[in-house]
C-alpha cells in the first residue's frame, strides 16, 4: 500500500491540474466514484466500456441503530456502497464478496 502513495498523489495532483495524459488514464479495470461528495447517499454507478466493475460511494449519515446488547438505539455512522460489474467477468457471489471486503475495511481501518 505504502508503494502507492507516491504514484496516487502524483495521478491526483496532474488530474486535479487538467493535466492529466490519456496515456496515463487506460489500463485499469476498476473505477472508484464517490458521489458522496454531492451530498447524495445512493446512486447506480456504470462500468467504463474497458472496465470490469465500479465502485460507488454515497455520503455519510448518522442513523439510529438497534443495540441488541444495550436493549436501546445507538447513532451509528452509515454509508452506502453500490457495486456494479460486469456479469460476463464476475458473478453475484465473487462481487458479494468483493464489496463484504470493502465494507470489512471501511469498519476496520487499521488493517489497511
Amino acid at each position: 500500500l505504502r508503494d502507492l502513495i507516491g504514484p496516487y498523489r502524483e495521478l491526483v495532483s496532474l488530474a486535479r491540474g487538467k493535466k492529466l495524459p490519456p496515456e496515463m488514464t487506460g489500463g485499469s479495470i476498476a473505477t472508484v466514484t464517490n458521489y458522496g461528495v454531492f451530498g447524495l447517499t445512493f446512486g447506480t454507478p456504470i462500468p467504463l466500456p474497458e472496465q470490469t466493475l465500479v465502485l460507488g460511494l454515497g455520503a455519510a449519515q448518522k442513523v439510529p441503530h438497534w443495540d441488541e446488547s444495550l436493549g436501546q438505539f445507538i447513532p451509528i455512522t452509515q454509508a452506502y456502497l453500490t457495486l456494479s460489474f460486469d456479469h460476463r467477468v464476475l458473478d453475484g457471489g465473487g462481487a458479494g464478496r468483493l464489496l463484504g471486503r470493502v465494507a470489512y475495511l471501511l469498519n476496520h481501518p487499521e488493517l489497511l
